[in-house]
């Protein structure tokens, strides 16, 4: 490795506001550390719409996120569901994306992301299948790693403590909200964050690891905030008290450091408190679709069906839900209907569906154009504005709206939640999520030396931050030369 190698800690979840929020109150005091000691500095940046991992890791990695609408969506071409997690089937279409990019990792390691990004190891660790498997070409199997680390008793102990504490902590967290009628997010509390607790022991050590086998750049993701915020809600004193172990991470990996790498740390979007749309409306939102189209049967995907059986429908339609964004498509038809097909086929859809109670705004497209219906208004272009100004800036959001409504992967409507007592309506059972507009879900953060020069203030999409990483990786390795 010639000159400096760079470490990037992807914090999954954690916006700018509770960054800055933490570091007042105590609670990442080694972070807090590095901007006393070395100058570090909290640079803002916008991710986009929308607010989700996939998207913001692509775009930080490769420069290039376009046609990623959300966490999971429909892929008419080939008729099939994309989705990252458990299950993921994103390496069925990969070759559609990312041709020409220039990966922000090429030769280094991509330890727990989305994509490979041209990383010569990932340790077999990644974010999209969250299991170890060790398949990609090129990778060692993860039990390479697993094992090696169980192996040191220091190590398990760690683990083992962590792991006992975590289970009280969840158990104790999810009675708490169950006796005060605030339901926690039950699947993230039993499973998810228990299992994101070990992913990022395994992680953590397999960055050491690729440090002083000498890779670099290296990018890994740590998600145990996220998953907890999704849980019990981003606020809660449980995921506050997961920021301390997120902290712990970046001592040790900053410690691990000598003199051979410098660090960045940073996020993909925030996160904000939502409530469920099952909570305010006792019909669920594929039901409601179903009602509007009589004969065609409504997959809610990871979710329900409504309507007549398979054999029955005279056509289909899917819903792709992340967070309070939601993508509705008719499976059958192989390109993207524009809004006056769609109204002069379906007349009344649109309209209806935004004049939910828990729907803030329906988009589509006509051509070039953008349509927006919110309530009873059709608006288009410009005039929208003024609507989207208690959301965020206006000119900012409208663009980033609109980009994502370019992209043939889209919605044939794409739906936002509405806002309901300060807390965002989320189209899957979430205490906390992330993905759609408004409040603090777009405003993630870099956080930098400011001896680097970074400025973040003009990034109004995670695309936007990949020249800028990669112009410092390349500033780092001709330091020394």
């Amino acid at each position: 490795m010639a000159g400096r190698g760079l470490v990037v800690i992807h914090v999954d979840g954690l916006g700018a506001d509770s960054l800055e929020q933490a570091l007042r109150e105590g609670d990442m005091p080694f972070t807090k550390s590095l901007m006393e000691t070395e100058g570090y500095e909290v640079h803002r940046y916008q991710c986009g719409i929308p607010s989700t991992t996939p998207f913001v890791q692509a775009g930080i990695l490769y420069g290039d996120n376009s046609e990623i609408p959300s966490f999971r969506w429909w892929d008419r071409e080939q008729q099939l569901l994309v989705q990252f997690g458990a299950g993921s089937t994103f390496k069925k279409v990969a070759g559609k994306y990312f041709q020409g990019c220039h990966p922000l990792t090429q030769d280094g390691a991509a330890i727990a992301v989305c994509y490979p990004a041209g990383a010569a190891e990932t340790f077999g660790i990644a974010y999209q299948d969250r299991r170890y498997s060790g398949q990609e070409e090129g990778s060692r199997s993860a039990w390479r790693v697993v094992l090696p680390y169980l192996a040191n008793p220091l190590n398990l102990l760690d683990l083992v403590w962590h792991g006992l504490d975590s289970i009280a902590q969840t158990v104790r967290a999810y009675s708490r909200d169950r006796l005060s009628g605030r339901i926690a997010a039950g699947t993230y509390a039993v499973t998810d964050v228990l299992e994101e607790m070990f992913v990022h022991h395994v992680t953590r050590h397999a960055v050491t690891r690729a440090m002083r086998e000498g890779y670099s750049p290296i990018y890994a993701g740590f998600y145990a905030f996220d998953e907890t915020g999704h849980a019990f809600g981003p606020n809660d004193p449980y995921a506050m008290r997961i920021l301390r172990h997120v902290d712990d991470t970046i001592r040790k990996i900053a410690r691990a450091r000598q003199d051979r790498y410098e660090l960045v740390v940073l996020s993909d979007h925030g996160q904000i408190d939502t409530v469920p749309f099952s909570r305010i409306s006792r019909v669920a939102f594929g039901e409601l679709v179903a009602g509007w189209l009589p004969g065609y049967r409504v997959q809610e995907m990871k979710g329900k069906a409504f309507g007549p059986s398979k054999e029955r429908a005279t056509g289909r339609v899917n819903i792709t839900n992340s967070g309070g964004l939601s993508h509705l498509y008719f499976a059958d038809r192989a390109k993207r209907l524009t809004y006056s097909e769609l109204t002069a086929q379906f007349p009344g859809l649109a309209a209806n569906i935004a004049a939910i109670d828990g729907v803030a705004l329906v988009m589509a497209r006509d051509g070039d154009s953008d349509v927006f219906l919110i309530g009873g208004q059709e608006l288009r272009g410009d005039a929208i504005k003024p609507a989207l100004a208690p959301y965020d800036d206006p000119d900012i959001l409208l663009r980033q709206l609109s980009r994502l409504n370019s992209f043939h992967m889209s919605g044939d409507l794409v739906v936002f939640g509405a806002f309901k007592e300060g807390r965002q309506v989320n189209f899957e059972n979430q205490a906390g999520g992330h993905g759609s507009i408004g409040g603090e879900q777009a405003h993630p953060f870099v956080l930098a030396k400011r001896a680097w020069g970074l400025d973040t203030s003009a990034v109004q999409g995670a695309h936007e931050l990949h020249p800028i990483l990669s112009r410092l990786r390349d500033s780092l390795r001709m330091a020394g030369k």
